[in-house]
């Protein structure tokens, strides 16, 4: 199903990241961790992988007015354009989809592995749960080249402080599958789950396995460049 809907917000939430708001068809449905495809009626800057790019969800599937989009301003056309996108104009996009869902209800430990905007789906997820009560803890390791390439970094402190049940670990270190192996062993009955760019991904998944995690236990999503 294809939706037609306007930005609603820009806001520049880390050094060189940016964020859109939609307002939200109110037939669009998402979970946490799904993605939408956005499409834009014409580019102002050519891009040679065309008008539309998928995206993970960022905010809450609780709220019913906006939907909002994160992603690092790389200079594409198809970027360049939707920054430039004023409030109110027009776009589309379709009915989320993908399969990294996240944990609806906490049965077990979970730590979650976040490369740059692969952010994204965690904070929809965490300002969805956040001032639920969670029988089991959730461990956050948000990876940036520094605290203010990190977006959402104050908002993620800040429900650190609301939830007790969740940790939030930042860190600015190029990742090493010795790191991912000492996590594994210090987190052993969790459940793994991976969002950021290819490289940092394979390096997680590879750590882990390393460390004796299984791949059962271990759920992915990369993030191309676009």
């Amino acid at each position: 199903m294809v939706f037609e809907t306007q930005v609603t917000a820009h806001r520049e939430v880390a050094k060189g990241t940016h964020e859109v708001s939609l307002q939200r068809p109110s037939a669009f449905a998402f979970q946490a961790g799904q993605y939408l495809q956005i499409a834009l009626p014409k580019l102002t800057t050519p891009d040679s992988k065309g008008a539309s790019r998928l995206f993970s969800v960022a905010s809450s599937p609780y709220d019913m007015d906006k939907i909002n989009i994160v992603f690092k301003s790389s200079g594409s056309g198809f970027k360049e354009t939707l920054i430039n996108t004023p409030v109110g104009s027009l776009v589309q996009i379709d009915q989320a989809a993908g399969s990294f869902l996240l944990p609806q209800k906490l049965n077990r430990e979970h730590v979650f592995i976040a490369g740059g905007v692969g952010i994204a789906p965690f904070m929809s997820y965490l300002q969805q749960k956040i001032a639920e009560v969670w029988e089991y803890q959730v461990t956050l390791f948000y990876g940036n080249q520094n605290p203010e390439s990190a977006a959402y970094l104050s908002e993620l402190k800040r429900m650190s402080k609301q939830q007790r049940q969740f940790l939030l670990n930042d860190m600015y270190q190029r990742p090493t599958p010795d790191l991912f192996v000492k996590l594994a062993k210090k987190y052993k009955d969790a459940v793994w789950w991976v969002v950021g760019p290819p490289s940092m991904v394979a390096t997680a998944v590879n750590g882990l396995r390393l460390g004796g995690v299984t791949s059962q236990d271990i759920v992915t999503e990369s993030f191309d460049g676009y």
